[in-house]
């Protein structure tokens, strides 16, 4: 429970004999179900050289997250630490096993060749980024592409050592001052969305529609990971809106 795992923070001294000690449901267990760390090391591919998680308020916030993707097809299991304090003691758990612990949500897992794709979608994909950026400038610090993302056409990223969204929301209901940070969205090249969104800024699509679905996009991203969007009416009215004239078309 939460006096063990506060432990691994203040308890230096016994930090890695309690390490054997906390429990974590993961992608793979299935809800309610709780394993040791151990466990997830000895179930690791050889291929695995990290543990990885992810925090979340619930598990059904972080079990939908775009960013399981990729671990998922490569048949990595995933830590799911749901608690509050998981995110504070995971600032001093460096280690277990000889494996060092990542955050998934905090991005930069791509190798060599998935650089290459990545530079290969910008090329691509100019218009959609810029577009992007300039659309969203309120609310992401960056728009890139991304090349662990298999199902979904964007995620978002929380950049370096900063709160994760959760964390900044119970900050907030404690009334501690906290800025709510911008976070990075990433991008999946292969979807056929992404190619859609070029195609209509090529041809120079409408402006008002076009930020609709660029503010859609970014809102998607939020539901996809659990997280509450700014205005849910808004979101709905453009759903309406923007299927309406789909089907209109046709």
């Amino acid at each position: 429970g939460k006096i063990i795992k506060e432990g691994l923070h203040t308890d230096r001294a016994n930090a890695e004999k309690l390490k054997d000690l906390a429990l974590y449901e993961s992608m793979t267990s299935g809800a309610g179900k709780y394993i040791t760390l151990k466990e997830y090391v000895d179930a690791m591919p050889e291929s695995q050289d990290a543990i990885y998680y992810i925090t979340g308020e619930k598990r059904e916030s972080v079990a939908s997250s775009p960013a399981l993707e990729y671990f998922r097809s490569k048949g990595y299991d995933v830590l799911f630490m749901t608690d509050p304090i998981d995110e504070w003691v995971m600032q001093s758990m460096f280690q277990y096993m000889k494996k060092s612990f990542k955050n998934i949500s905090k991005g930069g897992f791509e190798d060599k060749e998935q650089e290459e794709k990545i530079k290969a979608d910008l090329a691509k994909y100019p218009k959609v980024v810029e577009f992007l950026k300039k659309e969203l400038a309120d609310t992401v610090s960056e728009v890139k592409f991304s090349a662990l993302l298999t199902d979904s056409p964007c995620c978002l990223i929380t950049d370096g050592q900063a709160l994760a969204p959760h964390m900044e929301r119970l900050f907030r209901a404690m009334n501690q001052n906290v800025p709510v940070s911008k976070r990075i969205l990433e991008l999946n090249g292969d979807h056929p969305l992404i190619a859609a969104l070029e195609k209509k800024l090529s041809s120079g699509g409408e402006d008002v529609k076009l930020s609709k679905y660029a503010k859609m996009l970014y809102d998607q991203a939020l539901l996809l990971e659990g997280s509450p969007i700014a205005d849910p009416a808004e979101f709905a009215r453009n759903v309406v809106e923007l299927l309406s004239a789909s089907l209109e078309e046709k």
